[in-house]
């Protein structure tokens, strides 16, 4: 027994040896099999400096990677970083597939950092490489806008009118802009007009939105444009300045030609204004509500400080304010209701604005300057009966 179980220890342990030199070898001869190599051939890698005003500074000269950095800077909100590597691009790969996206965004960062000028030049490179796309249309528009903050309003109109209206502006731009597009082009022309004081072009162009409006407004997107609203209230602003550079002067003839001419502009001014309110804008239609209610005040200020004869005695200048009052005073009320209406609209359409509280000023002004005007007719008159029992007693 004693044999016969060594004999079995000895054979396990044989064949343990055998299975671990077995292993041994496999390992062995995995280790000594020669690897495989695999080689890659890489672009080689330019590198350049730039003078800065720290000394040299390295940077690799390939696009994805300037670019990538590029927009790194613009996505974490540091637009001069973003320039300079933008200018990089700009200098090192004018001819680049890429170039006209890169002008585009380096435009951007400069108006983030109040350049408008240089933006500018930016949107134009970019109109010039991406000539027959909608990044072109795009840098038309900001281009127009960079001139309008550059003070540079006269030219930003002629980019607006023709963006609707040259032929070549069309093809540059991919073909004739949209419906809505148009629409924000003419309003923009007109405003930018307006600001460099051509009143006659800027209404002109206005009207042409009105136009526009009153051709489309079925559509829904024409007729809640807030470019509509606001062409509506910027020509009722065009007569409203018209309107407040009058004065009543003398001699009489004068007067009666100016009090005419007056008129003519308040009702102008007051259409263009009731267009707006109607339409019901958050900001706009407020605006205008106020100025329809001013319209009427600065009336009553005008015909107050209107000029007065010299040849007229104290008694006849306070008859003829007494006299002035009878229609000033509906001119005060009127004022009033529209402040009151006001008022009223922003409230149904829930917001609150400088244009309400702006109205409710003017709208205590006007109840106050009533008030004591009616206070004084009433110590006015009684004043005359008790004057006039006098009269009597004696």
């Amino acid at each position: 027994m004693i044999t016969s179980t060594h004999s079995r220890e000895q054979q396990d342990t044989a064949w343990i040896v055998r299975w671990a030199v077995l292993v041994l070898l496999a390992s062995t001869a995995a280790c000594a099999r020669p690897q495989q190599v695999t080689r890659v051939e890489l672009d080689p890698v330019e590198i350049k400096a730039r003078q800065t005003p720290d000394g040299p500074k390295a940077f690799v000269r390939d696009f994805k990677v300037l670019y990538d950095e590029a927009m790194a800077h613009y996505d974490g909100g540091r637009w001069a970083e973003a320039v300079e590597t933008f200018e990089i691009l700009a200098r090192e790969f004018p001819q680049h597939e890429g170039s006209g996206v890169a002008a585009f965004n380096c435009g951007l960062a400069l108006l983030r950092l109040g350049k408008p000028l240089e933006a500018a030049k930016r949107f134009r490179d970019a109109i010039r490489h991406g000539q027959g796309s909608r990044d072109a249309r795009d840098a038309v528009f900001l281009l127009a806008e960079s001139l309008e903050l550059a003070g540079r309003h006269a030219a930003a109109a002629r980019i607006f009118a023709a963006a609707v209206e040259d032929p070549t502006i069309e093809r540059i731009m991919g073909g004739r802009l949209g419906l809505l597009d148009r629409l924000e082009a003419t309003a923009r022309c007109g405003l930018a007009l307006k600001a460099a004081g051509d009143v006659h072009g800027a209404d002109k162009a206005l009207r042409k939105v009105q136009r526009f409006y009153e051709d489309h407004r079925e559509i829904r997107m024409v007729e809640e444009s807030e470019w509509v609203v606001r062409s509506f209230h910027e020509r009722g602003e065009i007569y409203r300045e018209l309107f407040e550079s009058i004065r009543f002067k003398l001699p009489v003839e004068r007067m009666a030609r100016d009090l005419e001419d007056k008129a003519n502009l308040f009702l102008k001014a007051q259409a263009a204004y009731f267009r707006s309110v109607r339409l019901h804008h958050r900001k706009w239609s407020l605006a205008s509500g106020f100025r329809i209610g001013g319209l009427y005040e600065r009336l009553i200020k005008d015909i107050y400080e209107a000029e007065v004869p010299d040849d007229l005695d104290a008694e006849m200048v306070q008859a003829y304010r007494e006299e002035l009052f009878k229609h000033t005073s509906k001119l005060a009320r009127r004022a009033v209701t529209v402040y009151r209406e006001n008022i009223a609209l922003a409230q149904r359409m829930g917001v609150g604005s400088e244009w309400v509280e702006k109205s409710k000023a003017s709208l205590a002004k006007m109840e106050e300057l009533l008030d004591r005007e009616e206070k004084n007719t009433r110590r006015r008159e009684q004043q005359a009966r008790d004057n006039a029992a006098k009269v009597r007693r004696r």
